[in-house]
């Protein structure tokens, strides 16, 4: 049954300030309305104040201005990021080195791999999911615990992950501008500024939503990125952004 309009607005507003993004597919879910109805309660409410109305949804008024901690966004794990995760997994062969992420996707990776792999990780979550495969080889990445991002660092690691060809490495980027892959700690962009110059295949997974937010550090450039994994395909302008070469894929 159909929500009377206050009610509707009511219920968008709740979900809005729990999960920061909704798409019209997440309205029309959430208050059983058409596309068109979800479309129209998204701009009456951007136009309130309610709400930044975005390309095919809306976002929370404070969404791009701060990075959300490791298990917030664990709480927000989507069929999308799922879908992302069994696009990675696909590029994953037997007897392969691989390093993976501290990306919340990525830990669905992680959980879902049953290969005869070797996989490296600085993440505690992906350790903790890959200690129960058996035919996995897991190489830990020892130092201090960050317990927002949930990863280790110490700058020996940096040396070792430099000298070790990864068939590929699978990183998440917390944000994507123009001019390259961002992210909130300056230690961890140092991890993934060598991953980039040391893997054979450097393999990025990230919502389209990574376009709306800034992070301080670089990791590197758009033009190290040899496969992209998102969400949705990319309009013309984003694509225009990445190498010719780079490998655009979606979930």
């Amino acid at each position: 049954m159909t929500m009377y309009r206050e009610k509707r607005f009511s219920e968008i507003k709740r979900l809005l300030a729990e999960r920061k993004e909704l798409s019209i597919e997440d309205v029309m879910a959430a208050v059983g309305v058409s596309r068109d109805t979800a479309r129209r309660d998204i701009v009456a409410l951007a136009a309130a104040g309610a709400g930044r109305r975005t390309r095919g949804g809306i976002v929370s008024l404070t969404f791009g201005h701060t990075v959300p901690s490791y298990s917030e966004r664990l709480k927000l794990f989507s069929e999308a990021k799922t879908a992302m995760a069994n696009r990675a997994a696909d590029l994953i062969k037997p007897g392969g080195v691989y390093f993976i992420d501290d990306s919340t996707t990525l830990l669905k990776l992680s959980q879902s791999l049953d290969e005869s792999v070797t996989v490296y990780t600085h993440s505690l979550d992906n350790a903790i999911a890959l200690s129960v495969k058996s035919d996995v080889t897991l190489r830990i990445l020892g130092g201090k615990l960050n317990h927002h991002g949930r990863f280790f660092f110490e700058p020996r690691s940096l040396d070792l992950l430099s000298r070790i060809a990864f068939d590929a490495a699978f990183i998440g980027a917390t944000a994507i501008a123009q001019d390259g892959v961002y992210f909130p700690y300056a230690d961890d962009a140092e991890v993934k500024a060598t991953l980039a110059g040391a893997a054979r295949q450097v393999v990025v997974v990230s919502e389209t939503q990574k376009f709306q937010i800034q992070a301080p550090y670089r990791g590197f450039p758009l033009a190290a990125i040899d496969t992209l994994i998102t969400d949705r395909p990319l309009t013309a302008s984003e694509r225009r952004w990445f190498d010719p070469h780079t490998t655009l894929l979606h979930a």
